[in-house]
């Protein structure tokens, strides 16, 4: 065998160990998916560090405190406590009292105590018909009938009133249950049969009643100077071919300062759709490495901050993999992660979160940037899991050390994620949208619905009391019946 066919063999042995290691990181990928556990938590496999520290030498010894002990002697009583058990049902639930004599109590018996039994029962929802009568008169002298008018409702001709919608509307985007689902219950609850269709086109009515406050409402989040954003997949049944469905994508926002999310609905994940989804918002954008994002970097008045939960699971995916080198990494950002728990369990504000990442977090970071550096030398696949997490995370590597300059900014995009989570939950049970206006009606209740959740706002209450009032509402005040600034009177 000559030199150049040895020098060839050689050359096609080390493409083949390349391919054969990746296909292995590929198998072992398959297999975390299929039948590992879902988390992103990383373990280190050292020994605890001791609980309020932030992981560095320079902590132990300033923690190192003189070792004095103090005897105290007092006395108390010792609370009795109920070991195990159950809970006790609600106080303030309404109570039947049902009292059981015993049956051969006399009139002398005096009563020493009382045992007492409760069980929680439930009575399915009470559908009613609320019947409006205007009697007609005829006036004699003007010769004419005279009829009172209908009071202002939120859609006029709708066969079914604001409770009744409140109810289906909660518990097709809160507790994902497809219309059809509905329409079997009231059927078995109620004996009321409802025409699929006809509930289906007043939802959409009743929606598009909150469209000028969804408006005002993306308004005012575009607005706001700092807000994280993301984006999931939402089908949508095509129009073009029957039973076909096209991806489309529910964009999302969200102001962290200000507990405010927003939805809206675009036919693609295109820079264009992400565009339009943000308007002319100038600000702090967090997003996550789609390359889309990259392009608003340049823009005059946008800064972008990156996401470290999605570099962090690109690292716990290749040391899942069996890369034992992307441990050390995960060690040092689960140390930046300690550092925003503890200042979060300490409620410190946005000054005081700003200087600890000055003096911890940065030097984090710049031992990260030495590990990334030296595994970038070494022979490591670029196609291997730990080749994809490292090039990664050196591609964003400015945007994602830039949140320890900034005190109100997070350090990742898991917020928003918390958001999106319900929509993933509603795909599994209605499958998919009927159109693209129905997909933008989704985001303009979810986003009212999520921004609900932030203020501890009952939806239902919410929504109820919006649909009661919003027509005779003063479209110069909409801002008061916004969740973040609303205040009940209908209920």
């Amino acid at each position: 065998m000559n030199q150049s066919a040895k020098i060839d063999l050689q050359d096609e042995i080390l493409e083949l160990k390349r391919e054969n290691e990746s296909l292995r990181s590929e198998l072992a990928c398959l297999k975390r998916i299929i039948f590992g556990k879902k988390s992103e938590r990383f373990v280190s496999a050292e020994p605890p560090l001791p609980p309020g520290t932030l992981f560095t030498q320079e902590d132990k010894e300033e923690n190192k405190v003189e070792n004095l002990t103090e005897t105290i002697s007092y006395e108390r009583n010792k609370a009795v406590r109920k070991q195990g058990g159950r809970k006790e049902l609600p106080a303030q639930l309404p109570r039947e009292v049902e009292v059981i004599e015993p049956e051969d109590k006399q009139e002398t018996d005096r009563c020493i105590g009382i045992l007492v039994t409760e069980q929680l029962e439930y009575i399915p929802g009470v559908m009613k018909v609320h019947r409006i009568e205007r009697p007609k008169y005829i006036d004699s002298s003007a010769q004419r009938i005279k009829v009172a008018s209908l009071p202002n409702r939120p859609v006029d001709k709708s066969q079914f009133g604001p409770g009744m919608m409140t109810h289906v509307i909660v518990s097709k985007y809160i507790d994902h249950t497809p219309i059809y689902r509905k329409i079997e219950q009231f059927k078995r609850e109620h004996d009321v049969a409802i025409s699929r269709s006809s509930l289906g086109e007043s939802l959409h009515q009743y929606l598009d009643v909150l469209t000028p406050l969804y408006d005002r409402h993306r308004q005012l989040v575009l607005q706001q100077g700092y807000i994280l954003t993301d984006e999931t997949g939402y089908k949508v049944q095509s129009e073009d071919k029957k039973g076909a469905t096209h991806l489309g994508y529910l964009w999302a926002s969200r102001s962290p300062v200000h507990n405010l999310v927003l939805f809206s609905y675009q036919r693609s994940r295109s820079g264009q759709s992400m565009t339009e989804h943000l308007g002319n918002f100038k600000g702090k954008l967090q997003v996550d490495g789609y390359s889309a994002y990259e392009k608003l970097a340049v823009l005059p008045g946008m800064t972008l901050f990156g996401c470290w939960a999605h570099a962090r699971r690109k690292f716990e995916q290749a040391s899942k993999n069996g890369q034992k080198e992307a441990d050390p990494v995960l060690k040092e950002i689960q140390e930046l992660y300690q550092i925003e728990r503890q200042s979060r369990e300490s409620h410190l504000n946005q000054d005081q979160r700003l200087q600890i990442r000055q003096e911890k977090s940065n030097e984090i970071l710049n031992r990260i940037k030495s590990k990334l550096d030296e595994l970038s030398k070494k022979n490591i696949l670029p196609s291997s899991t730990l080749g994809e997490a490292i090039a990664y995370t050196l591609k964003r590597w400015s945007p994602l050390c830039l949140y320890t300059q900034h005190g109100e900014v997070e350090i990742d995009n898991n917020l928003l994620e918390n958001d999106i989570r319900p929509i993933a939950l509603g795909r599994k049970n209605y499958l998919f949208a009927g159109s693209h206006d129905s997909a933008q009606r989704a985001a303009m209740i979810y986003s009212f619905f999520a921004t609900c959740k932030m203020h501890q706002i009952n939806p239902a209450d919410w929504l109820l009391d919006v649909l009661l009032r919003i027509e005779e509402h003063n479209i110069n005040k909409l801002d008061e019946l916004l969740p973040q600034n609303w205040r009940p009177q209908n209920l």
